[in-house]
């Protein structure tokens, strides 16, 4: 018998016994559903965390040297960090270690009064070397950035984030006017480009860069840094690179084991491979749930289709009489388990990519639909159709004909 007939009969099967086939589906639609949504919004999750490390950091080619040990908590600032680190550790990590290709230096500090007239905010305030926003990849807007020039001359100028700039500019044109860290006025030359947020979801354009000299001997009046950014020639080798760091600052501050180390080197791409990778397993433990939801989907197709083929005995008599072969039942019954699975594997695809726009756009998460987990959700619906099909599907070849029309 053609294909086309026994799917139309299956079909028919189908409508006719409605609410049977609806809980044949709905495991089936629910476990599709789940994997479906669950890989899609764990992609987008990724993507996000990696977008705002990257607001952060701004580069992953970089190895980050901070002040104080690993266990050391909170934002380091020029008031809080060990005076640990200074231009000469930076200049040889720059020298000696042949895999960093530049050292940014920076004194960052938070809780500073930032004014212009009668308005004020408390911004991140950082003085940077002139490479920082080379290394980290950022770009000014308006105007100009902080140059070797600005350092040399101890130049009492600052480039503005774009959420300072609106809190104490509005709509004023900000180039040119002169705005007051404590009691000390700064000239604003430039306006950053937008970074959106960080990792923990706090603005990274409420912020304020000075030449890292000015803030050293004019603001601060401090000469060691907060932090150092090492950038890499080849960012494959950050674990080599973080070890000859190591290594060379051990060796200037005179540190030997068991003393502990007064600095912490770090990688940003291996922070964030292992915030990934702790999302990465959540998600596979509740994609597993998800699969064997599919799976006792299946087993709820294949224990009702046993029961309906109980039913359908004179059904079956009635074909086998008029000609119907043993692989004619196989098929009609098959194909039944097949479009079940199907169709509520597709009823399950749409809701978990109808869940996944709607939880990215209430958790302002990146829209993401993963299609090879659409694929494969589709794939694997026909797959429990098909094996869990397969046993009802037998059981109707084994009805004797004469016995069935006698019932």
């Amino acid at each position: 018998m053609r294909i086309g007939n026994l799917f139309l009969m299956a079909l028919r099967s189908i409508r006719r016994n409605k609410l049977r086939s609806f809980f044949m589906m709905l495991g089936v639609t629910l476990g599709v559903a789940s994997l479906t949504a669950l890989a899609s919004v764990g992609e987008a999750t990724r993507k996000q965390v990696m977008e705002r490390f990257k607001n952060m950091l701004g580069t992953f080619d970089v190895v980050i040297v901070n002040p104080g040990r690993a266990s050391t908590r909170g934002m380091p600032s020029v008031v809080t960090v060990p005076p640990v680190l200074d231009a000469n550790d930076a200049r040889a990590i720059e020298s000696e270690v042949p895999l960093v290709k530049q050292v940014a230096t920076v004194q960052f500090a938070t809780d500073v009064e930032v004014t212009y007239r009668d308005r004020a905010e408390s911004p991140s305030v950082m003085g940077i070397s002139s490479n920082w926003a080379e290394v980290r990849g950022d770009d000014v807007a308006i105007g100009s950035g902080i140059t070797a020039e600005d350092n040399e001359s101890l130049a009492r100028v600052a480039v503005i984030g774009v959420d300072l700039q609106k809190a104490l500019f509005q709509d004023e044109d900000p180039l040119g006017k002169q705005v007051r860290i404590g009691d000390v006025p700064f000239q604003v030359k430039g306006i950053m480009k937008s970074r959106g947020v960080g990792p923990g979801g706090a603005s990274m354009d409420n912020i304020l860069f000075i030449p890292l000299e000015t803030s050293a001997k004019r603001l601060f009046r401090r000469d060691y840094y907060t932090g150092m950014m090492a950038q890499l020639r080849d960012p494959s080798r950050a674990e080599q690179a973080i070890a000859d760091i190591t290594a060379l600052m051990r060796e200037r501050h005179g540190i030997v084991p068991p003393v502990e180390d007064d600095f912490t080197v770090t990688s940003p791409q291996a922070q964030v491979d292992r915030i990934v990778d702790v999302g990465s397993t959540l998600r596979k433990i509740l994609t597993g749930v998800s699969f064997v939801a599919t799976l006792i989907g299946g087993t709820v197709i294949m224990s009702l289709m046993l029961i309906a083929v109980r039913e359908r005995h004179r059904e079956i008599g009635v074909r086998r009489a008029v000609g119907a072969s043993r692989g004619d039942i196989l098929a009609q019954f098959l194909i039944e388990a097949v479009v079940i699975s199907l169709v509520g594997g597709f009823a399950g695809i749409a809701i978990g990519v109808g869940g996944t726009l709607i939880v990215t756009t209430l958790a302002s998460l990146p829209p993401t639909i993963l299609w090879s987990a659409v694929a494969g959700a589709a794939s694997l619906s026909a797959a429990v159709g098909l094996v869990f099909g397969l046993q009802p599907a037998w059981a109707a070849t084994r009805v004797d004909p004469i016995q069935a029309l006698r019932s």
